[in-house]
């Protein structure tokens, strides 16, 4: 059923002065309405009991239509003082609430936001903005585009009134327009969204989204899910969640590159939120995949040919393997390792043999600096271990609170200086990084955002 709550003003139902529909009426008419709740107050009630005029109408439109309309009167006889609005708003809220629980799931409703006088129409809208009804708002505009004339002469028989209607062809014109103003609620939790996007924060962003109306959120709401998925570096989940209308969030697509690369991005994520022990925490697995990948495309070193696999299916080195000449190197790593190794330590009494066991990057550094010829790599490779020995052992162990000083203070190098040496790795792989690639969050936000403001425009007309 197509159902209508209208307040009812002075052109309802039919203009005196230019015989056209009130807008009450000529939302029954376009809407094929099946049921309305008509709101009399004190005088609107006294000319319905004079003369009845109201439902006479509508059942004059159910005629033509050859259907039925059953009007419901709200009789509110006391309501004298009509500009104050505070009376209607709560008025209002009762009697809508009471139509809204007895609606079934297919039934449409639609209120009259054109008829009353200003007061009835503010709080109405007013209502829509607190409760955020699933209803469509109706506007009428007047038939001379200009506002009504309320002055009334004498009253014309109805029947006379009717047979003088400007828009009894069925095809006459349609003057309504559904109100598209979003709520204030609306609106703040579009601003609210955005807010948690400009902070990396697609979980928040996203649980906001989902308390909203289904048909506010449809143009991002899967976008916004997909970026919850690809900061959890659920690469899988992205890609399976990807429609049509979607839009590329992640510019790297090869496996391990893209893996990588998406690590990357969510340390420096981490840095900009300033989340400084999750970012020291999350150093060590990116080092030290980094260091085998340049190990294998500049060093001609593939790790994985040196390692086995222990009672726990964690790489650790093969003792016999390391110990091996390297194809086509006069040396083994064990040697490389080693000799590095007691370098470092060389101001104890006594050093003893490095510890062959799970890779780690100590071992991957000493291999870097005798198997490629590059010192700037070597000296970015270096900074980077120096920084993952200094403070991944305090964040991964203590309980501590670490701001940018303090791992300024135990590395020499800021969050940021860190996080701008592992892009600078990044160009010595050849996964094919460009620059811009790390903007590709903020472009995601940009593009999320845009939608939110597109979507209110395509939404919006008032």
């Amino acid at each position: 059923m197509n159902i209508l709550f209208s307040p009812l003003g002075g052109t309802d139902p039919i203009s005196e002065n230019n015989f056209y529909d009130g807008s009450m009426l000529h939302i029954c008419r376009h809407y094929d309405i099946d049921k309305v709740y008509l709101y009399m107050t004190k005088e609107i009630y006294e000319k319905h009991e004079k003369d009845d005029r109201y439902r006479f109408f509508i059942n004059k439109l159910a005629e033509q239509k050859n259907k039925e309309i059953e009007s419901v009167i709200i009789a509110d006889k006391e309501r004298d003082n009509v500009q104050e609005y505070d009376p209607f708003l709560f008025k209002f809220e009762e009697e809508i609430n009471n139509i809204i629980n007895e609606l079934n799931d297919d039934d449409n409703f639609f209120i009259n936001i054109s008829s009353g006088t200003p007061a009835m129409k503010n709080a109405l809208v007013i209502l829509q903005d607190l409760n955020e009804y699933n209803c469509k708002f109706i506007q009428v505009s007047t038939p001379i585009k200009k506002m009504n004339e309320h002055t009334h002469g004498k009253v014309l028989e109805l029947e006379l009134m009717w047979e003088m209607n400007m828009e009894l062809e069925k095809e006459g014109n349609n003057r309504c327009v559904e109100s598209k103003c979003p709520s204030l609620s609306r609106l703040r939790k579009e601003e609210i969204i955005k807010k948690h996007i400009d902070e990396y924060d697609y979980r928040a962003a996203l649980s906001v989204a989902r308390d909203m109306e289904k048909n506010s959120t449809k143009n991002y709401i899967d976008e916004l899910l997909r970026a919850v998925n690809r900061y959890n570096l659920n690469m899988k989940k992205v890609d399976n969640e990807y429609k049509k209308e979607g839009f590329d969030i992640t510019p790297v697509k090869a496996g391990d590159a893209r893996k990588l690369f998406e690590y990357a991005l969510w340390l420096n994520i981490k840095v900009k939120r300033e989340e400084y022990i999750d970012f020291v925490r999350g150093i060590t697995p990116i080092v030290v995949e980094l260091f085998e990948v340049v190990l294998k495309g500049r060093g001609k070193l593939d790790i994985n040919k040196y390692c086995t696999l222990n009672g726990y299916k964690v790489r650790v080195w093969d003792t016999g393997k390391i110990a091996k000449n390297i194809q086509g190197k006069d040396t083994s790593i064990k040697d490389i390792v080693n000799k590095e190794y007691k370098i470092k330590h060389s101001d104890k009494d006594k050093v003893e043999e490095f510890r062959f066991g799970i890779i780690y990057s100590e071992a991957l550094l000493y291999l870097i600096k005798n198997l490629i010829d590059d010192e700037v790599l070597f000296d970015i490779a270096s900074n980077i271990r120096t920084v993952e020995e200094k403070v991944r052992n305090l964040a991964a162990h203590d309980i501590v609170a670490l701001d940018s000083n303090d791992i300024k203070n135990r590395t020499g190098f800021t969050p940021v200086q860190i996080m701008d040496k592992i892009k600078k790795l990044f160009n010595y792989t050849n996964f094919g990084i460009k620059p811009e690639y790390w903007d590709s969050y903020d472009d995601m936000n940009k593009e999320l955002k845009r939608r939110i403001s597109e979507h209110r425009e395509e939404t919006t007309s008032c």
